[in-house]
C-alpha cells in the first residue's frame, strides 16, 4: 500500500477491504500534527518474505539486499508502531511528559525510548536506550511569546515591526508550529507560516452576500462574526496561509500552541548544557530505566513488547531482558613525554605535572588582548605568570613577558590583536624590519563572547597567521593554587602543539608496527546545517598527519551542497595531503589508514565505496605526476560512528569503573553484537566521567594493511584515542577524527561575513523539494570562504 503523497508505504499482515476496492480514504489524528487525511491506494507489490533476511543473518548474502531492507524495515514498523501512535516521535524514538523539564524560552523537555531492529550474526537485536528531545511548550500563544522573548505578563510589548530583531526572533521560532484557534463554536488546528504585525488592524476585503466586497479589519471581522472584541489589536497576529494575494490572518490572543510538538532546530547554548544534564544518568539507572518496572511513570518499550497487537499479530517474541556479551579489555598504549618518560594511564587518564613536553617549543613572543568586563590587571598579571611558569615546567623556553593591551570589542578585534602583535615584538626586542608575528595572542573574553571569539579565530586562522588562545575571565578569575596549575597545564599543552612542539607520544605494538612504514593517518567528516535549513551549505574537512610520531596534523576543508554526505572534494583533498606530506618528508608514504566519520549504515555502500575509489584516484595522480617507480601505498578505510544508541554495563559492578560505574576504558567487544556481513567492532576508548559512556562503532570497509586482521586495528585505533594533543586522558574516538569534527565546527570562522553564515538557520527553514536544492548557490558560498592562512598550516589551530 502507498499514501497520496506517495512517500509512506503501509503494509498489512492481510489483504484490506478498501471502500473503492483499491483505495479509499481516512482522517486520523497524529500526535503533533492533529487532524490529516490519508488516501491509501494498494499498489503492485510482493509479499514480504524473510527468507533473504535468514540468509543474510547467517552470512550466506554478502550484501543488504532490497528484500533484506523491506523485512528490516517492516520489523522496525512493527516494534515502533504502537508508541508512536500514543506519543509524539521522530519515528525512531518517542517521547512522553513524564519527569518533564522547563527550559524557559518557550521550550520543555521530555523523555523517552529509542529503539531500533540492528541485524546480528545468526539473529535480530533490538537496540532499546533512552531518549530526550526537546519540545514546543503547550500554551496560550501570547504567554509562550512573552516568555521567548524574556518578558513578564505585558502582551503589548509584542507589537514588533516587520523583520525587527525581535520579530525575527518570534518568526523564527514558531514558523511551523501548530496552535490551536479557538472560536465561539469550534476549535481548529492550523499550522503557523508566519507573523503578522498589527494583527487586529490587518486591512482585507469582506465578500458580501450579494458579491460585493466591503473594506474591513481582523477586529472588525471578529467583533461582527463571533462578538470577539480584541484586547490587544496592535500586538503581532499569526499568518496561516499565502498566495494569490490572500492571507488567513489570526489575532495571537486567540492561539494555543498544541501539545506534543518536538522543536527540531539548534538549541542555544545554554540550553544545550541543560539538555545534556537532563540525558545524563549513571549506567546502573540507565540500564534499570531500559528494562524498567511496572509501575514506572514512564513505561520503556520492553514492558510493553509482549501486550503490543502489532507484535503480537506479527507473530513475533522479543526477550525483555538485555543480551550478555564478552569482550576484551585491551592494554592502554604507552604514553611517552620527554627523555623517553612514560606517563602513569589509569583508566584513560594520566598526569603531566612531573613531566616535560616530548619536543617543547620557544615563545619569543607573545601579546595578552583583555575584552574582559571586571577583571583587574593585577589578576591578569599574576594569571599570565602561572602560564609562564606551567609553559617552563613543561619543558618549553619563554623568552620574554607577554605584551597587554587592551581589547575594543566586537568589530575592532582585527585592529586589536594587529597593535598586540606589533606590541609583543616591540617588548621581546624584535629588530626593526621584523615581521613574523609573536607565537601566540592569548585573548581574555567575557562570559558571554560569542562575537568576539569568532573574530579572534578568523583573525588568527584566516586573516593574519597567529595562534591564538581564548580564555573566559571567570576562570581566569576563580582558579587559583592547584587548580590553576591545572587550568594553565591545560592551556600550555594546546599552545605547544599550536606551534608544532609534540607534547607526547603513544605507542603499543601494533601502533609501532604500523609506523614503522611511512605513513599518513586521514580523519574526514562533513558538517552539516541545522534540521530544516536549505540555505547554508555543508562543510567537508580532512586532517592528515605529517610526522613520523603520527601526532602532528594538518588541515583542509571544503564547501559542497547542502546534507551531501560524500565528500564532493576528497581526491583533490587527499591529492594535497599527499604532495604537502612529501615536501615536508622528501618521501612518500607507504601506508594510508583513512578514518571516515559520520556515515550511516546504508551509506557504507554507496558513499564509503565511492569514496575509496576517490582517495585510489588522487594516490594514481601524485604517483603520475611525480613519476614514482615505488608501488602506491596500501590504504585502510574505516567509518567510525559514534551517533548511535548502543551502551554497555559491567554485568558486575566490581568490574566497572569504581568513580563511574562504566565499563572500563579499552573495553572491546564485537561478537555477539557484530554486523552479518561487515568486519566491525565497539571499543570503549575513554573513562567515564559523568553520565554513561558511549562506545565508538568501527565499520572496516576496506583493508589492504591488515587483511582484516582487527585485533591490531583495534589497537591502533586504541592508541590514538590517547593522541588527542590538547587533553591528558583518553578520548573517544581516534585523534584525527576529534581533529575533522572540530574544523568542520570551525567552518563559521572562515565565510565572509556579507554572508551572515552565522544567521542562516534563521533566514529560510522550509520543505527540500527538488527545485529548492537546485537553486541554492553554492557558488557564492565557495567565493566566500578563505581558506586558512597559509602560515597555520602546519599549526594545529584547530586542537
Amino acid at each position: 500500500m502507498e499514501t497520496q503523497n506517495r512517500k509512506s508505504i503501509m503494509y498489512s499482515a492481510a489483504p484490506l477491504d478498501l471502500p473503492d476496492g483499491t483505495s479509499g480514504n481516512y482522517t486520523l489524528v497524529v500526535p503533533g500534527k492533529g487532524r490529516v487525511t490519508v488516501k491509501v491506494a494498494r499498489v503492485a507489490g510482493e509479499t514480504v518474505t524473510f527468507d533473504d533476511l535468514k540468509s543474510y543473518l547467517n552470512g550466506n548474502i554478502s550484501d543488504q539486499t532490497p528484500k533484506v531492507s523491506v523485512a528490516l524495515n517492516l520489523l522496525q514498523f512493527i516494534i515502533r508502531q504502537a508508541p508512536n501512535l500514543k506519543y509524539p516521535n521522530n519515528g525512531r524514538a518517542y517521547f512522553t511528559s513524564g519527569g518533564s523539564k522547563d527550559l524557559r524560552g518557550g521550550l520543555q523537555l521530555f523523555r523517552g525510548f529509542f529503539q531500533s531492529v540492528r541485524p546480528a550474526i545468526g539473529r535480530v537485536l533490538v537496540n532499546v536506550d533512552i531518549s530526550a528531545a526537546a519540545m514546543y511548550k503547550p500554551g496560550p500563544f501570547l504567554d509562550i511569546a512573552l516568555e521567548v522573548m524574556n518578558i513578564r505578563g505585558n502582551a503589548r510589548a509584542l507589537c514588533y515591526k516587520k523583520h525587527s530583531k525581535e520579530w525575527n526572533i518570534l518568526s523564527q521560532f514558531f514558523r511551523n508550529v501548530l496552535v490551536d484557534i479557538k472560536l465561539p463554536k469550534k476549535t481548529v488546528t492550523k499550522k503557523i507560516v508566519g507573523l503578522v504585525e498589527a494583527a487586529g488592524r490587518f486591512p482585507f476585503s469582506q465578500e458580501q452576500e450579494d458579491g460585493s466586497s466591503l473594506p474591513t479589519t481582523v477586529a472588525e471581522y471578529y467583533h461582527k462574526t463571533y462578538n470577539i472584541r480584541l484586547s490587544f489589536p496592535d500586538i503581532i497576529g499569526i499568518e496561516l496561509s499565502r498566495g494569490s494575494g490572500k492571507n488567513t490572518v489570526i489575532p495571537a490572543e486567540l492561539c494555543t500552541v498544541a501539545a506534543g510538538q518536538r522543536y527540531t532546530r539548534k538549541l542555544p547554548q545554554n540550553m544545550t548544557s541543560m539538555m545534556v544534564d537532563f540525558s545524563k544518568f549513571r549506567p546502573e539507572k540507565r540500564l534499570e530505566m531500559i528494562v524498567g518496572q511496572k509501575g514506572d511513570r514512564v513505561q520503556p518499550p520492553t514492558l510493553e513488547y509482549a501486550t503490543s497487537p502489532y507484535i503480537q499479530d506479527a507473530g513475533m517474541e522479543i526477550s525483555e531482558k538485555p543480551i550478555t556479551i564478552q569482550g576484551q579489555l585491551l592494554r592502554p598504549p604507552t604514553i611517552f613525554y620527554g627523555k623517553k618518560q612514560p606517563a602513569d594511564v589509569n583508566n584513560g587518564a594520566w598526569n603531566i605535572t612531573r613531566q616535560h613536553l616530548h619536543s617543547p617549543e620557544v615563545i619569543r613572543a607573545w601579546a595578552v588582548v583583555d575584552y574582559s568586563l571586571r577583571l583587574d590587571q593585577n589578576v591578569i598579571k599574576a594569571f599570565m605568570d602561572t602560564l609562564e611558569q606551567c609553559c617552563t615546567a613543561r619543558g618549553m623556553s619563554v623568552r620574554a613577558k607577554p605584551s597587554y593591551k587592551r581589547g575594543s570589542g566586537v568589530g575592532s578585534v582585527d585592529r586589536d590583536i594587529k597593535e598586540a602583535c606589533s606590541l609583543a615584538l616591540v617588548s621581546a626586542g624584535a629588530p626593526p624590519g621584523y615581521n613574523k608575528p609573536p607565537e601566540v595572542v592569548l585573548v581574555i573574553l567575557p562570559q558571554s563572547a560569542a562575537d568576539i571569539r569568532q573574530d579572534v579565530k578568523r583573525a588568527g586562522d584566516v586573516t593574519l597567521g597567529v595562534s591564538t588562545q581564548c580564555v573566559r575571565e571567570d576562570n581566569v578569575a576563580k582558579f587559583s593554587g592547584r587548580q590553576l596549575d591545572q587550568y594553565c597545564n591545560n592551556i600550555a599543552i594546546k599552545i605547544n602543539a599550536r606551534l608544532t612542539g609534540v607534547n607526547s607520544i603513544p605507542s603499543s605494538p601494533a601502533y609501532d608496527w604500523f609506523t614503522k612504514e611511512d605513513f599518513i593517518f586521514f580523519g574526514a567528516d562533513v558538517g552539516h546545517p541545522g534540521p530544516g535549513v536549505q540555505n547554508k551549505p555543508s562543510v567537508a574537512s580532512l586532517v592528515f598527519s605529517y610526522d613520523r610520531h603520527g601526532v602532528k596534523y594538518s588541515a583542509t576543508s571544503r564547501v559542497q551542497q547542502p546534507r551531501q554526505e560524500r565528500i564532493g572534494e576528497l581526491g583533490p583533498m587527499v591529492y594535497d595531503a599527499i604532495t604537502r606530506y612529501g615536501k615536508v618528508n622528501g618521501k612518500a608514504p607507504r601506508r594510508l589508514m583513512f578514518f571516515r566519520d559520520g556515515l550511516s549504515e546504508g551509506e557504507y555502500a554507496g558513499v564509503g565505496e565511492l569514496e575509496f575509489e576517490d582517495i585510489k584516484e588522487a594516490v594514481r595522480r601524485v604517483w603520475a605526476e611525480v613519476k614514482l617507480n615505488d608501488s602506491p601505498p596500501l590504504i585502510t578505510y574505516l567509518i567510525v560512528g559514534k551517533r548511535h544508541h548502543v551502551r554497555f554495563f559491567p554485568t558486575n559492578p566490581q568490574d566497572g569503573d569504581r568513580k563511574s560505574g562504566n565499563v572500563q576504558a579499552g573495553f572491546v567487544a564485537s561478537e555477539g553484537i557484530a554486523n552479518p556481513i561487515a568486519k566491525d567492532f565497539y571499543l570503549l576508548s575513554h573513562g567515564g566521567i559523568l553520565g554513561t559512556s558511549r562506545p565508538a562503532h568501527y565499520i572496516v570497509l576496506k583493508d589492504e594493511i591488515f587483511d582484516f586482521d582487527i585485533r591490531p586495528i583495534q589497537e591502533v585505533a586504541y592508541t590514538l584515542c590517547h593522541a588527542y594533543v590538547s587533553a591528558t586522558r583518553s578520548v573517544s574516538i581516534p585523534a584525527p577524527v576529534y581533529y575533522a569534527d572540530k574544523v568542520c565546527a570551525r567552518a563559521e570562522y572562515h565565510f565572509d561575513s556579507s554572508l551572515r553564515y552565522m544567521d542562516s538557520d534563521c533566514a529560510t527553514i522550509a520543505s527540500t523539494s527538488t527545485s529548492e536544492k537546485s537553486s541554492f548557490n553554492l557558488s557564492q558560498w565557495r567565493s566566500g570562504y578563505t581558506q586558512t592562512h597559509s602560515s597555520m598550516l602546519a599549526r594545529m589551530f584547530f586542537a
